[in-house]
């Protein structure tokens, strides 16, 4: 008799005490949710900068190889385009002495490099000792920028990096 007595003075959860539990259980899982994700995507934006760099060096290795006849003339700019996974796709040589060399930004799965080549005359280099010293006339003195810019494909922000190289 007793052991009837216990049951029946036992009672579940109220519906509103189930409600609360759902909610909170959601509010739980909404938070973290939000937090992978936003992880994921910081992740994805530092690993395409990090693409986005490692192309650039690489291209800066190749310029500091090259000789100075080897350098894309005045006035010319070399155009290369790269793909994600850090493949080479395509070089041409483009007509162009503006930023950028006139040439549209990059698509969404693309990442660019672009070497604008010009007169050492248009220098603006400081050094941080003063025994550094940039030749000011010569004809056998380049300066090459070297951009990088891609779109994150996380969040569609512009990337953009440059480098500037003086060759001889």
């Amino acid at each position: 008799m007793k052991r009837q007595q216990r049951f029946n003075n036992t009672r579940g959860m109220s519906l509103v005490e189930v409600m609360a539990a759902i909610a909170i259980s959601m509010a739980s899982v909404s938070v973290f949710l939000y937090l992978t994700l936003s992880n994921r995507n910081h992740k994805s934006q530092v690993d395409h900068s990090t693409l986005l760099k490692e192309i650039l060096t690489n291209n800066v290795i190749e310029l500091k190889g090259l000789q100075y006849a080897d350098l894309p003339p005045l006035g010319k700019c070399l155009y290369r385009t790269y793909n994600f996974q850090g493949t080479f796709l395509t070089e041409t040589q483009v007509n162009g002495t503006s930023e950028m060399c006139g040439i549209a930004g990059p698509q969404e799965n693309e990442i660019q490099i672009i070497w604008q080549t010009m007169n050492a005359g248009s220098a603006d280099a400081t050094f941080s000792t003063s025994n550094l010293k940039l030749p000011v006339y010569s004809d056998y003195l380049r300066k090459v920028v070297l951009h990088v810019r891609a779109i994150n494909k996380g969040n569609g922000q512009n990337l953009h990096s440059q480098m500037t190289i003086f060759k001889r």
